[in-house]
C-alpha cells in the first residue's frame, strides 16, 4: 500500500515495510552507460532501459563540448528502414528511463561499477529493438540500440569505471532481496569502435540455472552514449553478431547528428491572467529530467543524519475514489501535465543499518510551463482550505483516512504553502507528514518530512537548501 503524503501535486511516500518483494532478474549486466537491461520477474520478460552513454550533436565528429541531445532528437537518429541491417525488423521507439536499484548489493565492491543503474537520468534516451524478420523485437532473443545523452565529462567517467572493472571482475554477484544473481564476463576487447570502446560477453545465472548471454558493446560519442547488446536466451548457444548494428548507427549519428534531428519539444502556455510573482519573464526552456535531477540537493547538501538514495522518475498516481471530489487537487498527481518529473528519498540514518528507516524526506522537482503550475498550484490550496478531513478508497477496498492541519499560505515566500497531513489506514498504521510546495518559474519543489512514529519533523536546513536550488534552477 502507498500511503500518499503529498498527494498528487506533491509526493507519494511508500512505506518501506511495505516494498515490494518480488526481485527482477536481470538477462544482461546492468550497464556502465546504464545500458539497457532485460529483467526477468515472475517467469515474464520484460525491458528495463537505463541510461546509456550519449551521442553528440557535431557536424559529423563527436564533440564533447555540444549540449546532450533530447529524447526527441535521439528518437530521430536510430536506425530505421533502410538502415537496419538485412534480416531484421525494428520494434517501437521507446524513451522510457528506469534508474538503478539502491537496494542491489554488488560483490566484490570492486566490481560495483558493472551493476550500476549508469547515470541517474540522461538528459535524452531513446532505444529500440531488432529481431530477425518475422521474429519478437521485445523478445530475449534480440539486438537493443540504445542511445542517451548527458555531459561528456560524466559519460567519460562512467566508462573509465566500467573499464577499469571489466579488467578485475571476471564473476561478480548481484543481491537483491535475498535474491542472488551472478555473472560470468569473457571476451573484454577495448577499442573495438575507437579509443573510448568496450565490448564484452555476459552470462547469467540464478540459483545455479542459466538465464541468457549478451554481447554488449558501449561507444562514447561527444555527448552521447551507444550501446547495442546482442540477446541469446537460455540454451540458445551465443547471442548474434551485432557488429553491423554498431557500424549502422554510428554511421547515422555521423550522417545525421541528434541536433540537427529534431529540436526539444517545449510546451508553450500563454497566461490568461496577471503574471504570478514567481513566473520567469525570459526564454528559458522549461527544465529537463536531467537538470531537474541536478537541481536535488546531494548527499553533501543535506544533513548528516540523512542518507540520499538515487533520484528517480516519479510514479504516475492512480484513479482516485475519494469521499469529497473538492479534495481530488490534494491527490491527483497531475503527471499527464508535466514535462519530467523527479524524485528523491533521503531516509533518517538508524544506529543498525540492518532496521528499516521509520524517518526521512521524500523530495519531488517537476517541470510544465508556468501557467500550468501555477492554476494547479491555486487549486491545490484552495482544496487545503475545506479538507481538512476526508478518505480515499484503494483498490484492494482499503480506505485511507487524512487529516490536514496547521495550513500557512506564503510563509516561505510567493507562491509557497505548508502544512501537515496524518494518514491513517486500518492495516498499515499512522503515516505523519509535514509538506512543503512551492513554485518557481517552471518548476514546482514538493518536499515531504514523514514518520511513523510521531509529528514529523520540519527539516529546516533541507528546505531552504532545496529552495535556493529551484530559485536558481528557476532563473
Amino acid at each position: 500500500m502507498t500511503h500518499t503524503a503529498t498527494g498528487g501535486f506533491t509526493v507519494r511516500i511508500t512505506m518501506p515495510r511495505h516494498a515490494a518483494t518480488t526481485v527482477a532478474v536481470p538477462l544482461t549486466v546492468l550497464a556502465l552507460f546504464g545500458l539497457t537491461a532485460c529483467e526477468k520477474s515472475g517467469g515474464e520478460a520484460t525491458d528495463r532501459p537505463s541510461a546509456s552513454a550519449n551521442v553528440s550533436a557535431g557536424s559529423g565528429k563527436p564533440d564533447k563540448d555540444t549540449a546532450p541531445a533530447t529524447d526527441e532528437q535521439l528518437s530521430a537518429v536510430l536506425i530505421d528502414g533502410k538502415d537496419i541491417p538485412a534480416g531484421y525488423s525494428g520494434g517501437k521507439v521507446s524513451n522510457e528511463r528506469t534508474p538503478g536499484k539502491p537496494g542491489q548489493v554488488v560483490s566484490p565492491a570492486v566490481c560495483a561499477a558493472l551493476g550500476s543503474g549508469g547515470v541517474p537520468d540522461p538528459v535524452g534516451h531513446a532505444e529500440r529493438s531488432y529481431a530477425v524478420a518475422g521474429g519478437d523485437p521485445e523478445s530475449d532473443d534480440s539486438v537493443r540500440v540504445s542511445l542517451s545523452a548527458a555531459p561528456h565529462e560524466v559519460l567519460k567517467k562512467q566508462l573509465d569505471d566500467g573499464v577499469k572493472a571489466l579488467a578485475s571482475c571476471a564473476t561478480y554477484d548481484i543481491t537483491e532481496g535475498g535474491e542472488v544473481t551472478s555473472f560470468t564476463v569473457t571476451d573484454v576487447r577495448t577499442g573495438v569502435q575507437g579509443k573510448d570502446s568496450v565490448s564484452y560477453k555476459v552470462t547469467v545465472t540464478a540459483k545455479g540455472k542459466p538465464l541468457g548471454t549478451a554481447v554488449n558493446t558501449l561507444v562514447l560519442h561527444g555527448t552521447t552514449g551507444l550501446a547495442v547488446t546482442s540477446f541469446a536466451g537460455a540454451g540458445k548457444g551465443d547471442p548474434a553478431d551485432a557488429a553491423s548494428f554498431v557500424t549502422a548507427q554510428l554511421a547515422k549519428l555521423d550522417a545525421t547528428p541528434p541536433a540537427a534531428a529534431g529540436s526539444p519539444a517545449s510546451p508553450t502556455a500563454k497566461p490568461t491572467s496577471k503574471p504570478s510573482a514567481t513566473q520567469t519573464t525570459d526564454s528559458k526552456k522549461t527544465p529537463t529530467a536531467g537538470e531537474l535531477s541536478a537541481a536535488l540537493l546531494t548527499a553533501q547538501e543535506v544533513p548528516a543524519e540523512y542518507s540520499a538514495e538515487d533520484p528517480e522518475p516519479s510514479a504516475p498516481g492512480t484513479t482516485l475514489r475519494l469521499s469529497d471530489p473538492r479534495c481530488t487537487p490534494l491527490l491527483d498527481d497531475g503527471s499527464k501535465q508535466r514535462t519530467a518529473a523527479i524524485q528523491r528519498t533521503y531516509p533518517k540514518t538508524t544506529l543498525d543499518a540492518s532496521v528499516q528507516p521509520t524517518e526521512g524526506v521524500v523530495t519531488e522537482l517537476s517541470s510544465a510551463p508556468h501557467a500550468v503550475l501555477k492554476r494547479d498550484l491555486d487549486a491545490y490550496v484552495a482544496a487545503l482550505k475545506v479538507c481538512s478531513s476526508f478518505s480515499e478508497t484503494n483498490s484492494d477496498g482499503t480506505v485511507d483516512h487524512y487529516t490536514v492541519s496547521e495550513v500557512s499560505v506564503g510563509q516561505l515566500g510567493a507562491d509557497t504553502v505548508a502544512f501537515r497531513m496524518r494518514d491513517d489506514h486500518p492495516t498499515d498504521g499512522r503515516l505523519y507528514a509535514y509538506l512543503v510546495v512551492a513554485l518557481k518559474g517552471d518548476v514546482v519543489m514538493q518536499l515531504a518530512s514523514f514518520s511513523t512514529t510521531g509529528q514529523a519533523e520540519v527539516p529546516t536546513a533541507m528546505i531552504s537548501g532545496q529552495l535556493a536550488k529551484v530559485a536558481e534552477l528557476a532563473r
